[in-house]
């Protein structure tokens, strides 16, 4: 980085930042993975800006040039004339000096596409653009539409998972809305939460994927932070923590189980799942320092990593871990007994230490086997992003899908669920006459087309009985009960108008719908 000079502006992207010098020179520091703090030589810009894993400038006779990560087109080079422009996470956007937005990159929210408005600004956030037009009106386009009128705008800014614009007179309005919610967090605004759990002395935790818990204290007190390891966290899109769990026989085992990836060397993208085991207090105080790691997990890719750690009624530790393929058929890793990809895995954590971090249970299906890991418990899938023990003892896994079908399904000891030869219960292979006659296979409970849908997010059981789950584009949820032998039954019973990424439970057992950018909502009684 240059240590003198006189600077205009500065920006900040998710791992590097950018200045921009007086004689228009763009200077680039922090993590250069693709190149994203290399900015080209000698070129000279009127205006900067820095997104997730790629920079921007706008250059001579207003032409649009980007270094760094080009996933999706996102810093394809644009011929002018552009006047301004903003970068989101995976996505660039710029005004043309008549004011018409244009957008290219990751478009899976439709943040790379812009109404036929005329703007004077514009802002990006991670699945979110906003342009503020001449007459001072509000558009957004992506996660979460705004179309505001009411009144005129000064600016606006899109964050993670919040949108703010400031009013002509001065005054902040924001969106989503502060609204009073009556919750397990007293109504707090969360950033990425993957998990929600009641705390054995009250109140409740609340695990981020950016790589910390949170404690709300039952008497609505000020929430405070229990574990930060945010620092050492591999984040975001599929991967961060993803899972926390307590030892359910917390009184004797006072002990708090997480899932996460982290970093393994700061200057690249290398980085290692891990199973840790921390020491916890009743009212949910951790010990950073007293990180015990259960289990090592080389990560391949950069999706499908599953993520629900969960202990069953047996006092094992269950496992869902992704068969961490690009989206498609063809992952053989999920049906490789030699591989933990594409599992559900099944450990004895208890008296664990540095020397034995964890034992195989004798009667795990594969135990025996010289040819299979002995952890595996169930294989066959594709992303279970989530799974759930029922009263009954079965294990209920929520199966992501590729392309034709989401599952729900009942995971035995030792079943195959058909990753990659099938798709819930549809043949999944080019060559179809693979699947016929295809023996062994346990089929989904529920399944449901991808029409409209992309991602089932499950899922906990409700006091009921009845086992809720969601998707994640739609925002529906449903209940899913068995009426007969074989027979099961899902009903509508919330429409969120966001998108759900997990669900967590209060000390009743009532169940809550979190969402990735805040919300906590109420979806059983």
């Amino acid at each position: 980085m240059r240590a003198g000079g006189r600077f205009l502006r500065a920006v900040g992207g998710k791992r590097h930042a950018c200045a921009l010098s007086a004689d228009g020179e763009a200077v680039c520091w922090g993590r250069d993975k693709d190149g994203r703090a290399t900015p080209p030589p000698g070129a000279r810009f009127s205006a900067i800006a820095a997104g997730g894993t790629h920079s921007c400038g706008i250059a001579e006779f207003g032409d649009l040039i980007c270094w760094g990560k080009n996933g999706g087109g996102r810093s394809e080079p644009r011929e002018g004339p552009f006047s301004s422009l903003a970068l989101g996470t995976n996505h660039t956007c710029a005004l043309r000096w008549d004011g018409a937005a244009f957008c290219q990159g990751d478009d899976s929210h439709g943040q790379a596409s812009p109404p036929s408005t005329v703007f004077a600004q514009i802002a990006a956030g991670v699945n979110q653009t906003c342009g503020i037009t001449p007459k001072g009106g509000l558009e957004c386009w992506g996660v979460m539409p705004i179309s505001d009128h009411s009144e005129k705008f000064a600016s606006v800014s899109v964050g993670y998972g919040r949108t703010c614009a400031l009013t002509a007179a001065g005054a902040p309005k924001c969106w989503p809305r502060g609204e009073s919610r009556k919750d397990p967090t007293n109504g707090a605004w969360l950033s990425n939460p993957v998990e929600m759990f009641p705390l054995p002395a009250g109140g409740a935790a609340v695990a981020e994927r950016l790589g910390y818990i949170m404690i709300y204290p039952p008497d609505g007190g000020e929430p405070r932070t229990a574990l930060d390891l945010t620092e050492r966290t591999h984040c975001c899109d599929e991967t961060g923590l993803l899972s926390a769990s307590l030892d359910p026989d917390f009184a004797r085992f006072p002990f708090i189980y997480i899932y996460w990836q982290t970093d393994k060397d700061p200057d690249d993208d290398v980085f290692a799942g891990r199973v840790s085991r921390f020491p916890m207090t009743r009212e949910g105080e951790i010990d950073e320092d007293g990180e015990l790691v259960i289990l090592r997990l080389p990560q391949t890719g950069d999706r499908h990593f599953g993520g629900a750690l969960r202990f069953g009624p047996d006092g094992m530790l269950y496992l869902g871990l992704g068969d961490r393929a690009e989206a498609g058929a063809g992952a053989e890793s999920a049906p490789d007994l030699a591989s933990l990809a594409g599992k559900i895995i099944r450990i004895d954590v208890r008296g664990a230490t540095e020397e034995t971090p964890y034992r195989v249970p004798p009667d795990n299906p594969f135990a025996g086997d010289p040819d299979a890991r002995p952890e595996i418990w169930a294989l066959g899938l594709r992303n279970p992003w989530r799974m759930s023990f029922a009263p009954n003892g079965d294990l209920i896994v929520a199966d992501v899908g590729h392309a034709l079908r989401e599952e729900v399904s009942i995971a035995e000891r030792g079943a195959n669920l058909g990753w990659p030869l099938f798709e819930a219960s549809r043949c999944a292979a080019q060559d179809a006459s693979r699947c016929d006659g295809a023996e062994g296979y346990t089929f989904p409970i529920h399944e449901y087309p991808r029409n409209g849908n992309c991602a089932i997010i499950g899922g906990m059981t409700a006091p009921d009985g009845k086992y809720i789950f969601g998707d994640y584009c739609n925002g529906r949820v449903w209940s899913l009960e068995q009426t007969a032998p074989d027979v099961w039954r899902a009903n509508e019973i919330a429409e969120l108008g966001y998108s759900p990424i997990a669900f967590g439970a209060d000390a009743d057992g009532t169940v809550y719908a979190l969402n990735r950018f805040g919300y906590v909502t109420k979806v059983s009684e």
